[in-house]
């Protein structure tokens, strides 16, 4: 389970498990493994799962080729 990250190091790490469950969505259990509960939504490895791994890697690479990361705080605010 991914938390809080604290370092770009943990990002890169985080693109590369989101790369490789969209290069090959077997891995998603063991990489990237959906979490039950009241306001986690599905649990199922879907269409809607992978959609949701694109934004993330969208993301994560907008904040990691942005020149200046190294010298910005970084917060992860979430909303179900």
């Amino acid at each position: 389970m991914w938390v809080l990250s604290r370092s770009l190091d943990d990002l890169r790490g985080l693109l590369s498990a989101v790369e490789s469950v969209i290069a090959d969505p077997s891995k998603a259990q063991e990489l990237l493994p959906t979490q039950s509960g009241f306001f986690f939504g599905s649990t199922e490895y879907d269409e809607y799962y992978l959609e949701d791994l694109k934004e993330t890697q969208k993301q994560l690479n907008l904040i990691i080729s942005n020149p200046e990361i190294n010298d910005m705080d970084l917060y992860y605010h979430s909303s179900w």
